[in-house]
């Protein structure tokens, strides 16, 4: 018999039967597993078990993402150890649950390195359903004296667990100057305890490629706005929760015309066309806001911007759709006067949609009237892809904005400004994108929203 994965398994099957012999013969045997006991574990000194057969349980109860696929390819281009080339979209959705747990307790990246560390020696990063040590379970091999069968299988119960034993052999935040190899070895107490140290490098490639996937997104972001009466508005939110820091704050001045779209260039600079068959622009000078708004007398730039909506990219490229067909300026100032704004490139027809913003560089979201989420990759004239990230529901939006980071949000006609996240915002796919809930029910009666791109990471 050839294969590997069956030649280990019987391996650690037939250590098992010794063990039950000899403890059936009345003589001391060491448990196979960690326990929150110091206890010693028995498995045989395999340099790997990746290819090996368990039965397993899911991880994440949503399954895996689209992200969690891609991030597997890069890892498996990374990784220097045990786990390179065998990273599935399963075993990082395994390591991400694992990340999040530390992440969600504010105990930063290095408890993550540990965690990951251990379950990489322990489980090759699987979450085993089958008794395999006796009856240790799950991404850490815990007995059942940790808990439950369903609590060592949820990965977060699991963590928690874990980093729990941890912190209570390593008071006062001494775990995080420990040798990482050392602190695994002390919460599982193995008998092969230089296995650990031996793949803490592979830990930190991985919990550095999850963690902005899990921390979520990070910024303040600025929300510029104009009310009905012509007075600018100024709301700004945390990137990670959404909830509003400051506003809205009004200002006393009016712009003095009737704005038919806005874009956000800066913290302080806003461009806004006027009503009208000329299609005038203007450049908004904004000296202060959080406590109050005050703006200069609006800048002319130029007439000929005919365009229904407006978004600038906070990588230098405007786009404005007027008629369905798309243009894409390049902006060349952060205070631009008309020859700052140069391109004037005719990406396609065929653009109808009902709302705009800009999600990254080159990259557009919109909605359409049916109902549809669509995000654009544009490259240049007639050159670009398109997606479709949900197939309805969106029409009841009237504004969407984004400030970078994967983050949206939707404004309803009645007031309500609703928030959204996609994990990935460039793969073109929606499996990743979640509702988040109202920011705020009411209260959001602008005719006009645009926020500050590339402020959210």
């Amino acid at each position: 018999m050839n294969n590997p994965a069956v030649i280990g398994s019987l391996i650690r099957r037939a250590v098992i039967a010794a063990a039950a012999l000899v403890t059936a013969l009345g003589l001391a045997v060491a448990p196979a597993a960690a326990d929150p006991q110091p206890e010693l574990r028995l498995e045989p000194p395999a340099t790997s078990d990746v290819t090996a057969a368990y039965q397993l349980a899911p991880c994440d109860p949503g399954g895996t993402t689209s992200t969690d696929a891609a991030l597997a390819t890069q890892l498996n281009g990374t990784l220097k150890a045990k786990m390179r080339g065998y990273m599935s979209a399963y075993r990082v959705s395994c390591a991400r649950m694992v990340v999040q747990a530390a992440h969600d307790r504010g105990l930063g990246r290095r408890a993550a390195v540990i965690a990951v560390t251990t379950i990489i020696v322990e489980t090759s990063v699987q979450n085993i359903s089958e008794e395999v040590d006796h009856d240790s379970l799950g991404l850490f091999q815990q007995r059942a004296s940790w808990g439950s069968r369903s609590q060592r299988l949820n990965p977060t119960w699991a963590t928690n667990a874990f980093l729990n034993k941890m912190i209570r052999e390593y008071p006062n935040n001494s775990w995080k100057n420990a040798r990482i190899g050392d602190v695994c070895q002390t919460v599982q107490v193995s008998a092969y305890p230089d296995r650990y140290q031996e793949q803490a490098g592979d830990a930190q490639i991985m919990v550095d490629a999850i963690w902005p996937h899990v921390s979520g997104p990070e910024g303040r972001v600025s929300v510029y706005g104009v009310l009905a009466g012509g007075q600018l508005t100024y709301t700004a939110l945390d990137g990670a929760s959404g909830r509003r820091t400051h506003g809205a704050v009004v200002s006393e001045a009016t712009l003095g015309f009737t704005p038919k779209a806005m874009a956000t260039l800066n913290f302080n600079t806003i461009l806004v066309t006027e009503e009208g068959r000329e299609g005038r622009l203007y450049r908004v000078d904004v000296r202060t806001n959080d406590e109050e708004l005050i703006f200069e007398p609006p800048v002319f730039l130029g007439t000929g911007y005919t365009h229904d909506l407006l978004a600038f990219d906070g990588s230098g490229h405007l786009f404005g759709i007027a008629g369905g067909v798309l243009r894409r300026y390049t902006i060349g100032a952060a205070k631009p006067v008309i020859g700052d704004i140069s391109g004037n490139v005719a990406i396609d027809e065929g653009f109808a949609l009902k709302t705009l913003t800009a999600t990254g560089p080159d990259w557009i979201a919109g909605t359409a009237a049916d109902g549809r989420l669509l995000s654009y990759r544009i490259r240049g004239a007639g050159s670009w892809q398109g997606y479709e990230l949900r197939g309805s529901t969106w029409q009841v939006f009237d504004h969407l904005l984004s400030p970078g980071g994967g983050v949206l949000y939707g404004h309803r006609p009645e007031g309500s400004l609703f928030r959204y996240f996609d994990q990935d915002p460039y793969d073109g796919r929606g499996d990743d994108l979640t509702g988040q809930g109202a920011v705020d029910e009411t209260g959001w009666t602008q005719t006009l929203l645009s926020a500050q791109p590339g402020t959210v990471t």
